[in-house]
């Protein structure tokens, strides 16, 4: 699999979000790099949801804040 457009990376994982808005997690290697191949969905316990949700919140903006920048927003 290879890299999605938009992720970030937080506390040894990678949130990554796709074109048509699915959201999953992949694992940061000890070397920095993402191993998208062993990539999974979000099951997070009772304890993880409200951390999980806020990450997807915060990539979720850093997407629209990307495409808003290459998109043109006023037009004479």
């Amino acid at each position: 699999m290879s890299a999605p457009l938009f992720y970030l990376v937080a506390d040894g994982n990678a949130f990554a979000i796709e074109d048509d808005g699915y959201m999953f997690g992949a694992a940061v290697n000890d070397d920095g790099s993402v191993d998208w191949d062993g990539s999974y969905e979000f099951t997070p316990n009772e304890e993880d949801v409200e951390y999980i949700a806020h990450m997807c919140n915060l990539l979720k903006q850093a997407q629209q804040l990307s495409q808003e920048q290459i998109q043109e927003v006023f037009v004479k």
